[in-house]
């Protein structure tokens, strides 16, 4: 079974992961500098990256990694091998060198495992969930990652090989850097009014928060996710519909992980690589403080974090999204600005694969044939054998509450019956994950931890996630109830000061 650690912890392992973003950064300097591209280049780069095209055909040689013609071994609890692994694979090899695999090398650290987009959380804890089909009207319109305009270069390791920083049923994730289109496939560079049309200002929709919008920033690295078998290609070109759509909004860098397009050569993903997942986060930057310490973060960040994601969950929402997959393992992090030590990082979602789309606007089918899920943030009613019922916005809200949990106490509330996972499962089915974190001696300091948050932010925890976090689906609150009472609590310490 491979390890589920995520980042590396280890001081020395955060200063070379800070190298290797640093000669990135200067790696999509030297490519800007090259192309000399100036704003209205860019512009153009822009309606480029947007257009539909027609799937070019498969090159002899093709920069991002090709997919597998393998087929994924069934996991021990999937138990379908259409469902997806939400575990996360032992970070790569330490890799000291990078190539292009047509031309060229850029050297890289293997702790730029810790910037990536994979699925973390236990592998022997998924199960399936009954899906509705989306409903389908009129088609979204695909965006292609447009390769000709600006290619990227896998990272390899001191052999060449390319080494995935996170793999799953479904996909294996990459480390790329931006790069120049190889000559051949560019042999002349006409100026762009020479060879293309100006772009076409994109019909505005009903939604007047949907328009046109700037080439987004070329991020010092991507994340290429790759399909991890052929099989796996249907539900990586589902899941790009799913993120074309929500990333035609202006704002949506804010609440899901950027998407740079779909590679057609390989159906691979292009998505901006981000320091690491909230999960290892809380165990790098919470849960290797003191008590104490750890007390005096938690209450500095933790209204933030909640208040951003729950945000986040409304605006998919408010698109007709339902993520039906999260947990820590699936929001990624990146550094807020310069503040100090206690500042939250902002937070984003990722890992569309098993969303469901019930915009009357958009046809997509699911992203995966059946969903799936960690066992320890699935809503108990998608759990029940007898009447289970489909992902909705109120079983997206239990997961968000069980994930608020994994924060505050740093493990999983069902975490003290880890080492029976019959007993376990069990306990999750009962919907009852309170009582659960305070059982045994770990519950002791998971009750502790809960009271002295309570304290300090003005708020009983303890009846604030019980609102969400009870079995009977019709007495829970809605999202937007529950922030409220958060924001409240939020807002006392500022008032008392007035």
């Amino acid at each position: 079974m491979a390890s589920h650690q995520g980042l590396a912890s280890s001081p020395s392992g955060s200063s070379m992961q800070q190298a290797v973003i640093r000669s990135a950064t200067a790696n999509a300097v030297a490519v800007h500098d090259q192309l000399d591209l100036d704003r209205c280049t860019l512009e153009h780069f822009a309606a480029a990256s947007k257009k539909n095209q027609a799937s070019p055909p498969l090159g002899s040689e093709s920069t991002p990694p090709a997919s597998p013609t393998r087929l994924r071994p069934t996991k021990m609890d999937v138990q379908n091998s259409k469902m997806h692994d939400s575990g996360a694979m032992t970070p790569p090899a330490t890799p000291t060198s990078t190539s292009h695999s047509r031309s060229g090398s850029t050297p890289t650290d293997g702790n730029a495992a810790g910037i990536f987009l994979a699925r973390h959380g236990s592998t022997s804890s998924n199960v399936s969930a009954p899906r509705s089909p989306s409903i389908h009207s009129h088609p979204v319109a695909l965006q292609v990652f447009d390769h000709e305009t600006l290619e990227y270069v896998v990272l390899v390791d001191e052999k060449g090989k390319k080494r995935p920083i996170g793999s799953g049923v479904w996909s294996d994730v990459y480390l790329a850097a931006p790069s120049l289109p190889k000559p051949a496939d560019q042999p002349f560079l006409l100026p762009p009014s020479a060879t293309k049309s100006p772009p076409v200002s994109p019909v505005q929709s009903s939604d007047s928060a949907v328009g046109s919008y700037p080439f987004p920033a070329i991020p010092p690295l991507y994340a290429i996710k790759a399909p991890a078998s052929t099989s796996s290609r249907k539900v990586l070109r589902e899941e790009a519909k799913i993120l074309s759509y929500l990333s035609q909004f202006p704002d949506s860098d804010r609440h899901i992980v950027q998407f740079f397009g779909q590679d057609t050569r390989n159906d691979a993903l292009v998505l901006k690589a981000m320091d690491g997942t909230l999960e290892d986060w809380i165990k790098k930057d919470l849960n290797t403080l003191d008590e104490d310490s750890r007390a005096t973060k938690l209450a500095a960040v933790f209204p933030q974090l909640a208040l951003s994601l729950i945000d986040s969950l409304m605006w998919m929402q408010d698109k007709n999204c339902i993520h039906a997959d999260i947990k820590p393992a699936n929001v990624l992090t990146s550094p807020t600005p310069a503040g100090p030590r206690t500042t939250a990082p902002a937070t984003v979602y990722s890992d569309l694969s098993s969303t469901i789309l019930i915009a009357p606007e958009i046809e997509v089918h699911n992203a995966s044939p059946l969903g799936a899920g960690t066992w320890d943030y699935l809503d108990p009613s998608l759990l029940s054998s007898s009447s289970p019922t489909e992902p909705s916005a109120a079983t997206d809200l239990w997961s968000l509450a069980i994930t608020l949990l994994f924060l505050i106490i740093g493990a999983s509330p069902f975490d003290a019956f880890r080492h029976n996972k019959y007993q376990q499962r069990e306990m999750i089915k009962t919907g009852n994950p309170l009582q659960c974190l305070a059982y045994d001696d770990v519950g002791i300091r998971n009750v502790r931890v809960m009271q002295t948050l309570s304290e300090s932010l003005g708020l009983d925890l303890k009846t604030w996630f019980a609102k969400v976090l009870v079995k009977d689906v019709g007495r829970r609150v809605g999202v937007a109830e529950w922030r409220a009472e958060l924001l409240r609590a939020e807002s006392k310490p500022a008032a008392a000061l007035l």
